[in-house]
Parts: structure tokens; sequence; C-alpha cells
């Protein structure tokens, strides 16, 4: 639309013009002006109409040729339809320019409002969509979006360490593993934070802790109780917080991470219990000190009668019979004779011998120990006349051999948050951050057979690489994962 003084112009008459000779716009203006003077009354005189704002400024384009001259004119109006097409057709009347013959031709009057309205169109469709973006967000999740943009712009790098802004000026810190926790601990308002880099920790790490009250709040797996022992080997460690267990605290809520950061204890507590558990289970009791539990009507009788066992289930030629029957060499049913002539429904009884004052304790076997019967099977087994404790064991993990030459590329990435896309020929495709990884291997056009990264592995990231078909994922460690076939985990 052309430039013009009006305050709202209506139709654009667009007319094109030749000239026989070359000529300049002031000349083509002239021509116009002086040729439609008088045509037809003053109310539609060209100079009159533009005087009162009726057509605004008239616009010419000049293409000079070989000693011709042509291009176009446009004139804006706000008159109506009938007095701008009669103003179009005046402007054809203009036969001359100087010297030189000319035609002018109309092409056409557009209606500058109809562009306005396909303007105004275009634009409530974008405000629209923009509008549908945030239809059904649920507010914790709006607020969780607004809380995660802020958060990026207040971690700080202390002495190369990633860290709150408040760690520095706060007598208490809070040491957790990695800047995702940092992150995390940062949307929730907890500003005294630092991240110790994994199993890397570095020289300025150990400096602060010994100048500030430290509590190390660790991932609820084997790889944290590892990362706050060697803290601890390095520098002062005053209480340990743990994540609930098969969780990362990066995943935890709000009220997750309090109840954690409530329940820390001192170090030297913290690993006491899980190791007094591993000796007293080791230090299991043998066979001679075991007591069972047995309720008898008369200690100082030698009665068997009247012996009764609680809860007896040792022997597996026990055999319950229904009520009236009691179970004899010669198999014959005999009537119930009353409670003190009760006999326990054992087979062969004069092998029974309750461990008290008579019989040998050799025939008596309590329901913990398989010694006397072989269809029991306890988690204990004789051998030479002892009880011996057979502990689980759990074997090595078995690493492929084209894993297992990926090692020194993997060991490249370690303490550099960074991770490696590789094709089935085991060639890098593209190295990425690690909080980009996930998007990247969702997004990636190119087929991806391996995934190296400096992390943890999780059910999230092998679901989006099976979709993806990837068949291996190597990390520093496993979370709570659950087995998947399509994508094996090795972790080095």
């Amino acid at each position: 639309m052309a430039k013009t003084y009006l305050s709202a112009v209506k139709y654009e008459v667009l007319a094109n013009y030749e000239v026989q000779g070359v000529v300049e716009k002031p000349d083509i203006v002239g021509a116009i002006f002086g040729q439609c003077e008088g045509l037809l009354g003053e109310d539609m005189d060209l100079k009159e109409l533009q005087q009162a704002g009726k057509i605004g400024r008239i616009e010419i384009t000049v293409n000079k040729g070989k000693g011709t001259t042509s291009g176009e004119v446009i004139i804006p109006s706000s008159l109506d339809q009938v007095k701008t097409s009669i103003l179009a057709a005046t402007i054809e009347t203009v036969e001359k320019v100087g010297p030189f013959e000319a035609k002018v031709k109309v092409l056409k009057i557009g209606d500058t409002r109809k562009e306005k309205r396909d303007v105004i169109a275009d634009r409530a469709k974008e405000l629209l969509k923009h509008m549908q973006k945030f239809e059904g967000v649920e507010s914790s999740e709006l607020a969780q979006e607004i809380k995660s943009d802020i958060r990026t712009e207040k971690i700080i790098n202390l002495d190369g360490l990633q860290a709150g802004p408040e760690v520095a000026n706060s007598s208490e810190i809070i040491v957790v593993e990695g800047r995702a926790d940092v992150l995390k601990l940062l949307s929730y308002g907890i500003n005294n934070a630092v991240a110790m880099n994994g199993g890397n920790i570095d020289t300025p790490l150990i400096a602060l802790c010994k100048l500030k009250t430290v509590t190390v709040l660790i991932d609820g797996d084997r790889g944290g109780e590892l990362n706050v022992k060697k803290l601890a080997s390095l520098t002062k460690v005053d209480f340990v917080a743990k994540a609930p267990d098969g969780k990362e605290v990066e995943e935890l809520m709000q009220k997750e991470i309090l109840q954690a950061l409530k329940k820390k204890v001192p170090f030297s507590e913290a690993f006491s219990a899980k190791e007094s558990s591993s000796e007293q289970t080791q230090n299991f009791p043998q066979r001679n000190d075991f007591r069972p539990n047995f309720e008898r009507r008369d200690f100082h009788n030698n009665n068997r009668d009247n012996f009764r066992p609680n809860n007896f289930q040792g022997r597996d030629n026990f055999r319950p019979q229904p009520f009236g029957q009691n179970r004899h060499d010669d198999r014959s049913p005999r009537p119930f004779q009353g409670r003190d002539n009760f006999r326990p429904n054992f087979e062969r009884r004069d092998n029974f011998r309750p461990n008290f004052n008579n019989g040998p304790r050799d025939n008596f076997r309590p329901n913990h120990f398989n010694g006397g019967r072989d269809n029991f099977r306890p988690n204990f087994q004789p051998q030479g006349g002892e009880i011996v404790n057979t502990p689980r064991v759990e074997l090595p993990q078995e690493i492929p051999k084209d894993v297992e030459k990926l090692r020194k590329v993997f060991e490249k990435l370690k303490g550099k948050s960074k991770a490696t896309l590789l094709d089935s020929k085991k060639k890098k495709i593209k190295e990425v951050d690690v909080k980009d990884l996930l998007k990247e291997v969702q997004d990636s056009k190119k087929k991806v057979d391996t995934v190296m990264f400096d992390g943890i592995i999780t059910n999230r990231l092998i679901e989006a690489a099976g979709a993806k078909g990837v068949s291996t994922i190597i990390g520093v460690k496993k979370g709570n994962i659950t087995p998947n076939e399509k994508v094996k985990t090795f972790t080095m």
C-alpha cells in the first residue's frame, strides 16, 4: 500500500502509463492534474480533492527506456466506490506528457479494507494458536515451567564448582552428586547446594567442606554410598541424607527431598547399621544354640503324652489326620480319648526327642535347618556336621568384546557430562551434552546403534532408545531399571 496522508484509505487506483519520450516524475504529475482539471466540476477536481483529504499523495514509478518512459501510477482514495471509479476513468484521458504522446491504462481498483481484513485474520489465527497452547495446562505444570526457566539463571560457577547462589555465604551446605541435582534443589528454593561431580571430586570442594557444616544428599543406590565414602576420606563430612531406595535426587518431589534432609544422620552412624546387620548375618547362631519354643504341661515329668509342641514343622513324616483319627503303625483309626491322652500326629514317635533333659539332641531337627530331612531346603547346608552360611553371590557382568573395545572412548567421557552416539560400525555420529541426550535420541534422523554417556541409565532412556532401534546403552551406573529385550545395558 502506498504512503499517504489520509487517515483512512478505502481504495487504491492502480494504472500504468507509457510516454513516447524521456520525461521525469513532475512532468507526469503535472500532466495528470492539468488535463483532468475542469472535466467533472469543482467537487471532483483533483486539486480540491487532495486539499480536502479525499485522495492521497499520488505515487509514480519511472522506468526510462530507449526514447520512452513507462511506469505505474497509484492514487489512494477515501471516496466511495462510484466516485473512485469516476476518478480512475478520468486519469485515462491523459494523452500527452509535455510534447510527447502518452497512454494511461487503469489496471485495477483495490479495496484496501479487504487487505486489512486478511491481515487481521492471519494475526487472529496466530493469537488463537498461542492461546490454545495454554488450554488445559495444569497450574502446577505452568508453575514448574516458570521455575525451570528461572532456576538456570541462579546457578553459579564457584571456583569451577556448579553451585547455588548462597553456597559462598552460608555456614551450611548440601553436597549433591551432579549439576542436575543442584538444579532440582534450586527449583524448590534450596540455594545452598553444590555438586561434587560424581566420583571426580575437585580440590575446591575439599577445601570448601572443611569450612562449612556439610550434609551430603546422595542417590538411593550403591553408587551414592561409594561417592560419599570417597568424599569423607578426602575431607570433612558431618551428615548424610539419602534418597529413597532406587530413586535419584533429580527425580524427587519437594516433599521427598525435605523428608530426606530431615532424616539426615551423622556420617559415623550412616553406614554402621548396615555393617552391623552384615556381621549378624555372618554370626548366625549354630544348631546347638537354637532353642525352639515349646509349651509343655509337666516339665519334670518324663511323660511324652503330656508334651505339647508349639507350631512344630520340622519333620516331613508329620501327617495331620481328620478329627478323631490318629496314625499308628497298624494304620487303624482310634477314637478321640480326651485331652490328657492326646497324642501328636507323628509317625514313629520313638525317634522323636525334644530338646529337654531326656533324649539326645541330634534326633531333634528345628524348622530352620534341613539336616534331618531331604525334602526341606532352607538357606543352610550341613557340611562335616556343622551348619555353614552360604551367602548369595552376584555374578560379575559379562561385557562382550565389541563393547569392551569402546572402553577407551568411554573413559574420555567420564566427568564431562557428555554423551556419544555411535552407528552400527561403532563410528561416532554425534557428541552431545547428557542433558540433551534423551531429546537427541528421540529426534535423531540417523540410525543410532550404541549410546555411551557419563550418567545413570534410566527406564525413560531405555524406552526412547528401544523405540528408535538402539541396541546398546553404556553408562556409569544403572538406576532402578526394568530389563528390556531390545536394548542391552552395560556399565563401565
